[in-house]
């Protein structure tokens, strides 16, 4: 599973910070889950009820790459651009009915959320003016779902179907760190690099109805996840002890470290028209319960191998939480499919959604403020193959933090300013036994 995580240099997603849908033909209408006798990756990953519209035993493979560009300006930057190395995600699923039984099952490996960003820009000055200068700022959290899923026909016009998922997070934190909320340390600073991994689970269920035969609806709910990962941080306060008059102390240290991710509760609601027998509409909103999932970020180093720093602040263990204050997001997709030629369909899709970043906690590291998306894609089917792809651009974002309006500490991030924009490619092959 490491494979996954070194082949990810990429701020988000094509389809937005936290996954719904993964394939190159959701992703060329927008990102609306099209049901499909193909589709097992998007079943998956977005209604597993839509596994029982799985023909015949389908290998479902894909891969996206994701370009990013930006910058960043406070009062020591201007412009300073976003980092953007190429990176490409694998993903694969398999699904077969079971005989002739109203079962279809399904297991597959899914990204679920992807949020790497890599800069490089000059640190603020915080208390007695301490700063670390230029320094590369990068923060990563990461998290991939191996899922198995089964769907049942209750009636050739109703299934409803269920996945358990195990989900590996990893967290990375390289930059000049503000303590928030520790007693002793809020709003000193230190460079650190922060590396943590953990497990948890989530589930999922959803319904597909088709009332008429022109007319498919569907409804899924995602569990939230919480994941305790575990890890090390290093660092070294040198630069703020000098500037507070400590200069004589140890500045280096080591701790074991823990970071508690909340992944959110989300919820799907579409509907897939035909609207003619070479024409298909599809019409999505989603729901992501960013509000209770990101409300903080709870950090716990333990067991600090420094006797100054624990002398200073009396204890071994430094316990700091950070705050972020996401709102819950809605988005609403629209996507239209058109075959053109026996085996041939064009694709066009369009998504907008707020953002769900505050003001008040926007830096450059969780700056995930996009909130338009244009798509477009093609797909071709012979025979047992099917092969899809889709390009999608997200256009320049930009948000600001007001001079006196940011809740971190120090104010390091007040009267600043974030642009962020993104374009993907996808790649998709389905092959039917």
């Amino acid at each position: 599973m490491k494979l996954l995580f070194f082949l990810l240099p990429v701020l988000a997603s094509g389809q937005g910070f936290y996954w719904n849908t993964v394939s190159a033909r959701s992703m060329g209408v927008g990102g609306v889950y099209l049901p499909s006798s193909t589709g097992v990756l998007d079943a998956l990953a977005a209604n597993p009820a839509g596994l029982t519209g799985i023909a015949a035993p389908t290998l479902d493979l894909s891969l996206s790459t994701i370009f990013s560009r930006g910058s960043f300006s406070n009062a020591v930057n201007t412009n300073a651009p976003l980092r953007t190395p190429v990176g490409a995600v694998p993903f694969a699923a398999f699904a077969m009915p079971l005989g002739k039984s109203r079962f279809s099952v399904g297991a597959g490996m899914l990204p679920e959320l992807l949020s790497v960003s890599d800069w490089r820009y000059v640190d603020g000055p915080g208390v007695a003016g301490a700063t670390y200068g230029m320094q590369r700022q990068k923060s990563a959290i990461v998290a991939a779902r191996s899922t198995f899923g089964t769907a049942y026909a209750i009636h050739r016009r109703l299934s409803i179907g269920a996945t358990a998922g195990f989900v590996y997070n990893s967290n990375r934190l390289l930059a000049p760190y503000i303590f928030q909320s520790h007693p002793a340390l809020a709003g000193l600073k230190t460079l650190l690099d922060l590396k943590t991994t953990g497990t948890g689970w989530n589930t999922s269920i959803g319904i597909l109805a088709r009332p008429v035969d022109r007319l498919q609806l569907s409804v899924a709910w995602k569990s939230e996840t919480s994941i305790d990962s575990t890890g090390i941080a290093t660092g070294n306060l040198q630069t703020q002890l000098t500037a507070v008059g400590l200069g004589g102390a140890r500045p280096d240290f080591r701790y074991d470290a823990s970071v508690r991710n909340v992944l959110p509760q989300s919820v799907m609601a579409g509907l897939s028209i035909k609207a003619h027998r070479k024409w298909l509409i599809g019409l999505q909103s989603n729901w992501i319960g960013w509000r209770n999932a990101f409300a903080s970020l709870p950090v716990t180093l333990t067991h600090g191998n420094n006797a100054d720093i624990n002398g200073l602040i009396g204890a071994d263990s430094i316990f700091d939480r950070v705050p972020l204050h996401w709102k819950n997001q809605i988005s609403y997709r629209v996507g239209v499919e058109h075959q053109v030629a026996e085996g041939f369909l064009l694709r066009a899709g369009y998504a907008q959604a707020n953002s769900a970043v505050p003001a008040s906690t926007l830096s450059p590291l969780t700056a995930a403020i996009l909130t338009r998306q244009y798509a477009t894609g093609f797909g071709y089917q012979h025979h047992r193959i099917r092969f899809d792809a889709a390009y999608t651009v997200s256009p320049i974002a930009s948000q600001s933090v007001p001079a006196g309006g940011s809740a971190l500490r120090n104010g390091e991030y007040a009267n600043s300013r974030v642009r962020i924009g993104l374009q993907g490619f996808t790649l998709n092959t389905s092959y039917q036994f």
